[in-house]
């Protein structure tokens, strides 16, 4: 009977070793396969913004966008078709242009925008109401105005370029990292907050600041498209009350676009 316990419990302490190893090998291999958040984590502001900016992009793209914009708890909705190309980060130019095709009062309206891998951009308007294109200036008194009565700024809609900003991480939770943008010219913003998503290299907040406010903030969707990570929604809600929201669809990605889509003449078309 003795014995019997006592090779029970050699048994028993033999099997609890057992699991305790497999227990400890299966922590360890985790270990070495789970993403190093230290090492992420150590990534300097300009280190965070070079993989946002090279992460995998399009040649050039053709989508449709359907833009809501709710104020006063009044809605209206527009549709529009852009074309995208270029990569500033590669040494290109950067080129868009998008045109309404919906509703009547706005279709053919359109709007042309040439950036620099400088941070300089050529704006062009089409409004056929008024029958010319008005070329955009750069300072603040075009820039700032709101695109087409939306929340977003000409500006906005621009876009920016990497050198436009120095960076600075606050915070890293939950693979967010938290990233401060102070600009080295002036742009419109004191400053914007940036929340990226480390397993993507994409942002999906920014705060825009004025006067020591949020002004703004743009929340933005992805879903994979074609092999990249594409915007299906981008929302932008100001301070007052106002919100627009861009909502993607049709995407036709890694198009070979010509430079007759980005002209003068194409926008009046």
């Amino acid at each position: 009977m003795n014995r019997y316990i006592e090779v029970s419990e050699n048994a028993g302490a033999s099997l609890r070793g057992g699991a305790l190893a497999l227990f400890a090998a299966l922590i360890a291999f985790a270990a070495m396969s789970a993403p190093p958040l230290q090492a992420q984590a150590s990534l300097s502001g300009q280190e965070v913004m070079d993989k946002v900016y090279q992460s995998p992009k399009p040649r050039g793209s053709v989508l449709t966008m359907t833009m809501v914009i709710t104020k006063n708890k009044q809605s209206l909705t527009r549709t529009l078709t852009t074309w995208t190309t270029g990569d500033s980060t590669k040494g290109q130019v950067e080129k868009t242009t998008m045109k309404f095709q919906s509703p009547a009062d706005i279709k053919g309206s359109g709007f042309l925008n040439l950036k620099k891998p400088d941070g300089s951009t050529e704006s062009l308007l089409w409004l056929p109401a008024l029958g010319r294109v008005r070329r955009l200036g750069s300072g603040p008194s075009d820039q700032d105005q709101a695109f087409f009565g939306s929340d977003f700024t000409n500006r906005d809609i621009n876009g920016f370029v990497e050198a436009d900003f120095s960076y600075a991480v606050d915070g890293f939770a939950g693979g967010i990292y938290t990233v401060t943008a102070t600009p080295k010219r002036s742009l419109g913003y004191e400053k914007l907050v940036y929340q990226i998503d480390s397993s993507i290299w994409k942002y999906v907040k920014i705060d825009y600041y004025r006067g020591g406010k949020i002004a703004k903030s743009q929340t933005v969707a992805y879903d994979k498209v074609q092999g990249y990570e594409m915007p299906t929604s981008i929302a932008m809600s100001s301070a007052s009350g106002s919100t627009t929201e861009l909502r993607f669809t049709d995407y036709r990605l890694d198009k070979e676009l010509g430079e007759q889509y980005f002209t003068e003449r194409f926008l009046k078309q």
